[in-house]
């Protein structure tokens, strides 16, 4: 990565420019402070895909937020008192219970 300043730039402008285009980077720095970046187009494409790419990600998070907020407000969660953990082994001793009573016939269904 090169800095530059505007003076530099103003005298070696040429220069500057087929460095950048041939993939350097150059920062151009006015008072020690960076002001602007010069790159290469391959590089200014890939920082624009990027950035699609970024607000893409954004959007898709946004519209899962509003979809977790739809399914909340369709789906309440029960008010039972329940944990979470306490809630899941009470269903797999409910799906237990099922599946033991049709794999063991009843006592009526014996006689």
């Amino acid at each position: 990565m090169r800095v530059v300043t505007p003076t530099d730039m103003r005298k070696r402008l040429g220069e500057i420019l087929d460095a950048a285009s041939a993939g350097e980077r150059i920062l151009i720095e006015r008072d020690h402070k960076p002001i602007a970046w010069l790159i290469s187009p391959e590089d200014g494409r890939r920082f624009d895909d990027k950035q699609t790419r970024i607000a893409r990600s954004l959007a898709a998070l946004d519209r899962l937020r509003e979809l977790s907020k739809q399914l909340a407000a369709e789906h309440p969660n029960p008010d039972d008192g329940l944990t979470d953990a306490e809630w899941i082994q009470q269903e797999r001793e409910h799906r237990m219970d099922r599946i033991d009573g049709l794999v063991h016939p009843s006592p009526e269904e014996e006689e």
